[in-house]
């Protein structure tokens, strides 16, 4: 495996709530639980709310950088988005182009959140999908909705072993959605990332009193994994944001499903013809062709190259280099057995649209 891949790697949780909006945990909590499980980073999204900012918790707590955004909604409760980077709440009622075109304007970014939620059971939890796909301007897409998976695997409240395993059941990212991101990103790059929607949900079980997913249980689900160029400087806590938001905008990394592993020290990079290494997600230099996909994965694994949203080769072990000698939009999906462990932020190699 080559080593002229120079980067730092970060590992985070992304879209969590607190009790300053609908999530069970306060600010405390979630920080010493995120940094007991060893994070390097955490994106909080109460529902149109940035109090824990005005409360004084974006920042660093010890080695942890936490960074408040918000989740947005249209005025029928759907179209569902997380807005990182704002400096207010935008208006609350207003079209869902409408609050990502403000975000942006306040120099945000934003996610579209559980894109493609489908179930219909459970009055309470009814599904929050993005209905309005002729928006333009959003930043990516949460490609694996932790709370989603559990909740659409959970068809009865007889699923008890579902209650108390819940991470077992997140096996992979829906087709559709994969398909749908390959052809945006065939367009103009869309940056994706892996969402944990944390509530620390509580069920009455008669008079009994059950916590779902303690947060605990919660940070060792979807992660999100960024490469930046240097250590998050913990002295500038606005550049260490900085920072991570734009490696997140331009999907400088991959998602990771810590219940099949640890994907900390995974390696996904492009090898020019020049042997320039590329990191996944939107390159300031388009590639010189032919190039090489390297992977080098901690455990050993069935590694696939994506190629416009067709698998074209396929690597078992724990390394792989897969030749590039076309342009395209190539990613890697990374399989324990039958459940998948990592998805790469793709690699555009060519010119827009491909």
């Amino acid at each position: 495996m080559n080593s002229s891949f120079d980067h730092t790697e970060l590992c985070g949780a992304i879209h969590l709530h607190t009790t300053f909006s609908d999530g069970g945990v306060t600010y405390p909590v979630l920080i010493e639980a995120a940094r007991q499980v060893g994070l390097d980073y955490i994106v909080v999204t109460d529902h149109a709310s940035l109090a824990g900012r005005e409360a004084g918790y974006e920042g660093f707590f010890g080695d942890l950088l936490v960074c408040v955004g918000y989740e947005h909604n249209d005025a029928a409760n759907l179209n569902h988005y997380l807005a990182l980077g704002c400096d207010t709440v935008v208006t609350f009622h207003d079209t869902p182009q409408g609050y990502v075109d403000r975000i942006k304007a306040q120099g945000g970014i934003g996610f579209i959140a559980h894109p493609i939620e489908v179930r219909h059971y459970f009055a309470k939890y009814p599904p929050y999908p993005w209905k309005d796909w002729n928006v333009s301007g959003f930043d990516g897409v949460e490609l694996w909705n932790q709370m989603s998976d559990w909740l659409e695997n959970l068809k009865s409240p007889l699923h008890f072993v579902k209650l108390f395993y819940p991470r077992r059941f997140l096996l992979e990212v829906k087709r559709e959605l994969l398909e749908h991101w390959d052809a945006l990103n065939r367009t103009r790059f869309v940056s994706g990332i892996g969402g944990v929607d944390a509530h620390t949900m509580k069920m009455k079980l008669g008079p009994f009193g059950l916590t779902i997913f303690p947060i605990k249980v919660e940070l060792k689900g979807i992660r999100t994994h960024v490469y930046v160029d240097r250590q998050l400087p913990p002295a500038d806590a606005p550049g260490a944001k900085a920072m991570l938001l734009s490696a997140l905008k331009n999907g400088n990394g991959f998602v990771s499903n810590f219940r099949r592993g640890d994907a900390k020290g995974t390696l996904i990079f492009l090898l020019d013809k020049q042997g320039r290494a590329f990191s996944p997600g939107l390159c300031a230099t388009v590639p010189e062709l032919p190039a090489r996909l390297c992977v080098s994965v901690p455990d050993k694994s069935e590694v696939r190259l994506i190629r416009n949203g067709q698998r074209c080769a396929v690597c078992i072990g724990r390394q792989a280099e897969f030749p590039i000698t076309s342009e395209g939009i190539y990613r890697i999906e990374v399989f324990k057995g039958k459940y998948a462990w990592i998805y790469s932020n793709p690699f555009p190699v060519g010119r827009y649209p491909l």
